[in-house]
């Protein structure tokens, strides 16, 4: 019936667009909180969830309100309806590629919960390895105390500035955030005095590590959406929607004009005006201001994918759509939003939207097994939640500029959940026969011999 509903509203949001944009986006929006709505069990995907609540934030209700108001960002001016209807398109091709790769996927039953020996053995081992790693972690963050401890939008001429940030800031920071995650999770398990004392401790140090003045958004949801997830994601669904869209649609341009955009006199823009939320306006001033590019066959999504190499060594330099002349000569910077989707766009016409949301729908399933809050602590768990969480900045994109912080987490992620399964044995206890019963090979009483 969810799927059925879906197609159907897919086609009412098409329709909806070739008439007006904004009644094409006002369809999305229903479409989603539709879709929300219908994925009510504990068995349904997670990630369709996120997925949705993503839309839902910028995708839908954001665009509509913006088209209706006549808004411009980046000094482009005001677009045509042709090019918000063609940015509308890539949309939806994007999520019928992603409902199409859970067509016939079989609802998923309850896992089981973990055993005593599965949630960790002893009551001290785990806390205090997970603390320790917090601790140095955070001792690190003063190594260079200038990437760590001043407001963002302070920018250093030094050429190795991407490196350190990743290396001396971002990770670290990470590292303290799950951490912090992990003991929560554990706390929430053993519900001992000190259990519950560690994960003070620890949120005490995420707090002071994470603080928003210093440090990007991405860090912050990448590192703690994570424990919502676990907590909430297969009990509580519009709980997390709710919270994940009031944090993000409320509570972000207020972080970003308190940690950088006051310093250049930029004022409080609230949802659905502030720049945060230009995706689709990036979009369609793209398609509407750009010439259409030569189809890239991939490249532009493996030079976007290559953020791990060094920028001497990124793969395909020429084929990033922030770097053509059009941009700079229409926006009035270079640092935008870029949903994957439009990239895939460049690279594969209408068909790569669809082509990359069934890849990461298909990629998802897996992940979707193994998110169930009564799994052990594992790295692979707290993966799968990193993942999940790191989907919503993907979203907005652009990846180059998505992948450090992903790749961080996924790190830090790993890190903290090896200490927690560090300990983790398995106790096997030997049975043993009683005493009146004779052993399987000694011969019988009376029996015959060879």
């Amino acid at each position: 019936m969810r799927t059925l509903t879906f197609w159907f509203g897919i086609a009412s949001a098409l329709l909806c667009g070739l008439v007006d944009p904004v009644w094409g986006y006002a369809a999305v929006f229903v479409l989603a909180a539709v879709q929300l709505s219908m994925l009510g069990g504990t068995s349904d995907s997670v990630f369709l969830l996120i997925h949705y609540t993503v839309v839902l934030i910028y995708f839908s209700l954001a665009p509509a309100m913006q088209i209706a108001a006549d808004v411009d960002f980046w000094e482009v001016g005001i677009l045509g309806s042709a090019a918000h209807t063609q940015a509308l398109v890539l949309l939806l091709l994007y999520m019928a590629g992603v409902e199409a790769a859970r067509l016939g996927m079989p609802v998923q039953p309850p896992a089981r919960g973990p055993r005593d020996a599965d949630r960790g053995v002893g009551v001290a081992h785990p806390f205090l390895l997970l603390l320790s790693c917090s601790l140095a972690a955070f001792a690190a963050l003063f190594i260079r105390p200038d990437l760590n401890f001043v407001a963002r939008g302070v920018v250093s001429d030094d050429d190795s500035m991407p490196i350190d940030f990743i290396v001396y800031s971002m990770i670290p920071k990470l590292v303290v955030l799950m951490c912090f995650v992990a003991l929560a999770i554990h706390a929430v398990r053993q519900r001992t005095l000190w259990a519950w004392c560690a994960a003070g401790l620890a949120f005490a140090l995420a707090a002071l590590a994470a603080n928003p003045v210093n440090t990007a958004r991405q860090i912050i949801l990448i590192g703690l959406l994570p424990l919502l997830i676990h907590a909430i994601a297969r009990s509580h669904r519009w709980t997390l929607a709710a919270v994940v869209f009031g944090a993000i649609a409320g509570l972000g341009p207020v972080l970003n004009l308190i940690s950088r955009d006051a310093m250049w006199g930029a004022g409080l823009e609230s949802f659905p005006f502030s720049q945060d939320f230009d995706a689709m306006f990036v979009i369609a001033g793209l398609l509407e201001r750009a010439p259409s590019p030569d189809a890239g066959f991939g490249r532009y999504l493996l030079s976007a994918l290559s953020f791990f190499l060094p920028r001497d060594l990124k793969m395909f330099p020429g084929y990033d759509p922030l770097g053509w002349s059009a941009v700079a000569a229409n926006f009035s910077q270079s640092n935008l939003s870029l949903p994957p989707f439009a990239t895939a766009y460049f690279d594969f016409g209408l068909l790569g939207p669809a082509m990359l949301g069934f890849a990461i729908s298909a990629g998802f399933r897996s992940v979707d097994r193994i998110v169930d809050p009564r799994r052990a602590l594992t790295a692979t768990y707290l993966c799968a939640l990193v993942m999940l969480a790191a989907y919503v900045p993907f979203m907005r994109g652009p990846i180059l500029g998505w992948g450090p912080f992903a790749a961080s987490g996924l790190i830090a992620a790993l890190v903290a959940g090896g200490l927690s399964s560090w300990v983790r044995r398995t106790v096997r206890v030997p049975v043993q026969r009683p005493h009146h019963e004779p052993a399987l090979d000694a011969p019988r009483l009376g029996a015959p011999t060879a």
